[in-house]
C-alpha cells in the first residue's frame, strides 16, 4: 500500500487465496468447504476482515471485489462424481439438494436428468452434459451470492466479478441452451458490479477471427445486460480482455493482429459511456511462476538456505547471497502444472563482483550459467515438470540471486514484454486512455 502511495497510486484488492503457494495443502479444498463447513467459513471471514481492516488503513485504499472464478473450481471436480453415494451425499452437504427441492419439483428434476427421480434424496451433482446442469448453475450463483453478504459483512461496500459470458446446458436432444448468471449481477449492497470482459464474448464459432468492427458490436450488448440485471449500478470491467493466448482456450474467436489497434480506437466510448472504468489483467507478460516468496519479500520463508547462504539488501530489496558451496531450494510440490512434455523455464535476477559458475536444478535436470557482473539468467529445461528448484554457486565469488521464476508458460498482454520492452499494442492502448 505504501509503495503504491508514493507512486500516486490507488489500490484495489481482489479479495482471495486461490493462487496462494504458502505451505502444502490444498487451497481448492478450502474453498470447497467454503460451502459446507463453518469454521472453514469462519476462517474466512476472518480472513476478509483482517485484509480489510489492515487495507482500509491506508488512504489510497479503494475498496475490492470477490470473482467467481477463483470459487469455480468446484463446479467442475463436482461433475466428475455422478451417481454414486459420494455424489449424493455431497449434494446434501453442500446445499445443492435443499436448493433444489426449493425451486424443482421431482417431475421437472426426472425430466432434466434423464431419469428417475423419486425422492429428493436421490439427487446427485450432475455431470457436464446433463440438462440439471442448469439447477446446479442455479444452486452455484445462490452460493456466490451467500459468501458475498458474509464478506460484506466485515469488508464494507466490498463488489464481486460476475460472470458476464454464458455457460451451455444441454437438452436430451442435443438442443443447447445457454444459462445466464445474472441472479449475481446486483452484487449485494456494494455500490457497483465488477466483470470480466473478453472479446470471445457472443461469438460461437470456433477459431474465428474478426474485425474490430465485428467485436466492436458485441461490447454494448453485454454491457446494457448488466447494467439492466444489477439494477442499473455503474460497471468496472476489472478484466479488459482485447487479446488472450490462454493454452486451452486457443479455439476462441480473437480479433486479427490487423485490427487490435482499431479496437482499442473504437471501444473507448463504449467503456466511457457505459462503465467506470477498466483494468488490465496482463499489463505485462508474466510467466505462470510456481514459487512461493520468489522475491524474498517474507525473507527466507518456503526456502531451504544452506553452504552459508544468506539473506542479504541488494539494489535496495531483500535477494539471497550464495557463497561458493552456497544453494538455495524450494519444493515446488504439485504445483507445477500442466501438459505432458511440456517445457519449464527459470529466470532470476544475478550478480557477482568476479567470475562464478552458478548450477540450476529443476527436479532431475542440471543447467549452468556464467555470472560476472549483473545479468539476467534464462534457462530452460525442456520436457520437463519440475518438483523442486535448487540454486547454487559451484565456484567462483559469491552471487546476488533475486526474482526467481520458475514457469511452463508465458501469459501475453501485448502491452510490454516479459523483458520490460514495449508490446505492438502499447500505442494503440496509450491511444485509448486519452480519449477515456
Amino acid at each position: 500500500m505504501e509503495a503504491a502511495a508514493a507512486q500516486d497510486l490507488s489500490v484495489m484488492l481482489r479479495v482471495g487465496y486461490t493462487w496462494d503457494y504458502a505451505g502444502r495443502d490444498s487451497v481448492l479444498e478450502r474453498y470447497k468447504k467454503l460451502m459446507y463447513d463453518e469454521a472453514v467459513r469462519n476462517a474466512w471471514k476472518e480472513y476478509v476482515g483482517r485484509l480489510y481492516q489492515r487495507a482500509s488503513a491506508h488512504d489510497n485504499f479503494c475498496g475490492g471485489f470477490l470473482t467467481w472464478e477463483d470459487f469455480w473450481n468446484f463446479t467442475d471436480s463436482s461433475a466428475g462424481i455422478g451417481k454414486t453415494a459420494e455424489g449424493k451425499a455431497l449434494a446434501r452437504t453442500a446445499g445443492y439438494t435443499e436448493y433444489a427441492e426449493a425451486n424443482y419439483s421431482l417431475e421437472e428434476l426426472t425430466e432434466m436428468y434423464g431419469h428417475s427421480i423419486r425422492s429428493y434424496e436421490e439427487l446427485y451433482l450432475p455431470g457436464k452434459n446433463s440438462y440439471a446442469r442448469k439447477v446446479f448453475y442455479g444452486f452455484y450463483d445462490q452460493f456466490l451470492n451467500e459468501i458475498l453478504a458474509v464478506s460484506q459483512t466485515v469488508f464494507p461496500g466490498l463488489s464481486m466479478e460476475v460472470r458476464l459470458d454464458v455457460d451451455p446446458v444441454y437438452h436430451r436432444d442435443g438442443i443447447q441452451e445457454g444459462f445466464m448468471h445474472t441472479s449475481t449481477y446486483p452484487c449485494q449492497n456494494a455500490e457497483y458490479v465488477s466483470a470480466m470482459y473478453s472479446v470471445p464474448m457472443g461469438f460461437v464459432n470456433e477459431n474465428e477471427r474478426i474485425s474490430a468492427e465485428e467485436a466492436l458490436e458485441k461490447a454494448p450488448i453485454l454491457f446494457n445486460r448488466l447494467r439492466v440485471y444489477s439494477g442499473g449500478k455503474p460497471a468496472y470491467i476489472d478484466q479488459f480482455l482485447f487479446t488472450d493466448n490462454t493454452i486451452g482456450y486457443e479455439h476462441n474467436a480473437q480479433l486479427r493482429d490487423d485490427q487490435k489497434g482499431l479496437y482499442l480506437e473504437g471501444i473507448a466510448p463504449i467503456l466511457k459511456n457505459m462503465t467506470m472504468g477498466y483494468g488490465i489483467w496482463t499489463y505485462r507478460d508474466y510467466g505462470d511462476n510456481k514459487l512461493f516468496n520468489s522475491q524474498f519479500g517474507l525473507g527466507a520463508e518456503g526456502w531451504r538456505l544452506s553452504g552459508g547462504s544468506s539473506l542479504a539488501e541488494w539494489e535496495g530489496s531483500n535477494a539471497v547471497l550464495l557463497p561458493s558451496g552456497g544453494s538455495l531450494w524450494q519444493d515446488i510440490g504439485n504445483r507445477m502444472t500442466g501438459t505432458v512434455g511440456q517445457d519449464t523455464f527459470v529466470r532470476f535476477k544475478a550478480e557477482s563482483e568476479d567470475s562464478s559458475r552458478v548450477t540450476v536444478k529443476a527436479g532431475s535436470d542440471t543447467r549452468t550459467a556464467e555470472i560476472n557482473g549483473s545479468r539476467a539468467v534464462e534457462l530452460q529445461f525442456s520436457n520437463c515438470s519440475a518438483g523442486d528448484i535448487t540454486i547454487s554457486v559451484s565456484s567462483g565469488s559469491p552471487v546476488y540471486v533475486d526474482d526467481i521464476q520458475v514457469y511452463t508458460f508465458v501469459t501475453q498482454g501485448e502491452l510490454y514484454n516479459l523483458d520490460g520492452t514495449e508490446g505492438p499494442c502499447i500505442d494503440a492502448l496509450r491511444r485509448m486512455n486519452q480519449n477515456l
